[in-house]
């Protein structure tokens, strides 16, 4: 047993979103199976999702008064002092919990719990998700002792004598674990025929499989939208669609006007707001339709799922289509420009999806390459290797 003044204590600093606090999540889990006496805290906002998400996770989640940072005339006073609070109210934690390491999850919510890090000299560890680094993450750069980055292009938005290892995006273990069972569709199919046909050698037999599943990912940002265009797209490819099903995650917002829609248009399909076991979901389904966050794409790469990437036009630096733009480079996912008809590019890229298995498994192909299941072991070895533990 680790005595407790010399066991590891790491913050997990962040939030806003569930791309920025998975990742913290899968490192948290890794380090506990290393350290099983290590101390972990997430420290946060007020956003209900964060409280949501680490405590379905079993973590102990603080929330913190920070806002996203304003400039409006009628809100830089009150943002600027909730998060002068904020960070009070960091510092007072670090000082109880003699944290170890900082880890920056990345948003403005890391800000408080990062900067108070520094000015109380604990080490930081930055986890960036994107192509495209994220403001929080080039404000804090230069007082980390290292980012770990997802790809090599990321380094290119962050300022020179950064320290930057690129490790991928961690994801959680039971999802990376998919990266050891992808297989082509077309030899799964054929196993999945030869041993139908084991177990009833004397009978001629048509066999059926499984049916082949369209899993829709309308995350929480931009959902409406995406799902609106999703069913316009499907409205019209009901030949295409024989012989799949549909499992659809909404998002809370939209769930009872997605279902409506797909009533109307007498389709079946399984709806929901949130699935909490993603990875399930994963290894039933055939292919994808998705926004493109970060987190998402490196669950995609290592599940093997061929995607449709629709992303969101609204993100922050554009890093939505970045994301996207680096998949469909290397030939592993099909992308709609947010600038285009949704619909009508949605549509012709579902029937290529939909009905050309040959194109799905080129897809698998290309996204084994771009799998990296180990990312989360990878952050918990920089925190080992160059964060000691108090002494």
């Amino acid at each position: 047993m680790t005595n407790a003044s010399t066991r590891r204590s790491v913050i997990f600093a962040g939030g806003g979103t569930g791309g920025h606090l998975f990742p913290g999540i899968a490192v948290a889990r890794e380090l506990l199976a290393l350290e099983p006496d290590a101390r972990v805290l997430f420290v946060g906002s007020e956003k209900p999702i964060e409280r949501d998400i680490v405590g379905a996770a079993g973590f102990e989640h603080v929330a913190l008064p920070s806002v996203s940072p304003s400039l409006g005339p009628t809100r830089i006073v009150s943002s600027l002092l909730n998060n002068w609070r904020a960070y009070r109210q960091a510092r007072a934690i670090l000082a109880r919990e003699r944290p170890s390491v900082v880890v920056g999850l990345g948003g403005f919510a890391s800000v408080p719990p990062v900067v108070a890090a520094w000015r109380m000299r604990v080490p930081i560890v930055l986890l960036e998700q994107n192509v495209v680094p994220g403001k929080a993450t080039r404000w804090l750069s230069r007082i980390a002792e290292v980012v770990c980055l997802p790809w090599p292009q990321a380094a290119n938005r962050l300022s020179r004598g950064v320290k930057t290892i690129v490790t991928g995006n961690p994801i959680r273990a039971e999802i990376a674990k998919l990266a050891a069972s992808n297989q082509p569709e077309a030899s799964a199919r054929a196993n999945a025929a030869a041993s139908v046909e084991c177990l009833s050698p004397s009978l001629t037999l048509r066999v059926s499989l499984e049916a082949q599943t369209l899993l829709i990912l309308g995350g929480s940002q931009g959902a409406a939208s995406l799902n609106a265009a999703v069913i316009d797209a499907l409205a019209t490819l009901r030949t295409e669609l024989s012989g799949w099903q549909i499992v659809h995650q909404t998002g809370a917002a939209d769930l009872d006007a997605v279902r409506q829609r797909y009533a109307a248009l007498s389709l079946v399909a399984d709806v929901q707001p949130f699935f909490r076991d993603m990875a399930e979901q994963y290894r039933r389904a055939t292919c994808v339709i998705s926004r493109a966050g970060a987190t998402t794409l490196a669950e995609l790469a290592c599940a093997g799922l061929p995607a449709l990437l629709v992303p969101l036009p609204t993100s922050a630096h554009d890093h939505q289509r970045l994301n996207a733009r680096l998949f469909a480079d290397h030939s592993a996912a099909l992308v709609v420009e947010p600038t285009s008809s949704a619909a009508d590019s949605l549509r012709a890229s579902l029937v290529q999806l939909l009905s050309d298995h040959s194109l799905r498994d080129r897809l698998r192909q290309k996204l084994h390459t771009l799998a990296e299941p180990q990312a989360a072991n990878a952050v918990v070895s920089i925190l080992c290797e160059r964060v000691v533990p108090r002494t």
